[in-house]
């Protein structure tokens, strides 16, 4: 699961041609997040898996995402869900 966060974070990180070498080393593709979809996909799967590492559930997880603003909790609920997906996806990996 570290290795995964490493990989997403790089990913995230690596903007440009500025970080060839420093992608090379973490072992990350420039540019590969550049997509708004893919960029969002990723920081959904980032945060679960941060959650799975800090041993945090989905209950804990309904918990956060419900508090990020109490004016609009439904305003978060697309990104919560896509963290749920790759949550499951990856609870369900480490336990097979």
């Amino acid at each position: 699961m570290r290795d995964r966060v490493a990989q997403i974070a790089g990913r995230l990180a690596a903007v440009d041609e500025r970080f060839t070498e420093w992608a090379v080393e973490v072992g990350v593709p420039v540019g590969s997040a550049h997509d708004p979809e893919v960029k969002s996909d990723l920081i959904c799967e980032l945060d679960a898996c941060v959650a799975i590492l800090y041993g945090i559930d989905e209950d804990d997880l309904a918990v956060l995402y419900g508090t990020f603003d109490a004016k609009r909790p439904d305003r978060y609920a697309d990104h919560h869900a896509n963290v749920l997906t790759h949550f499951r996806h990856w609870t369900a990996s480490s336990t097979s």
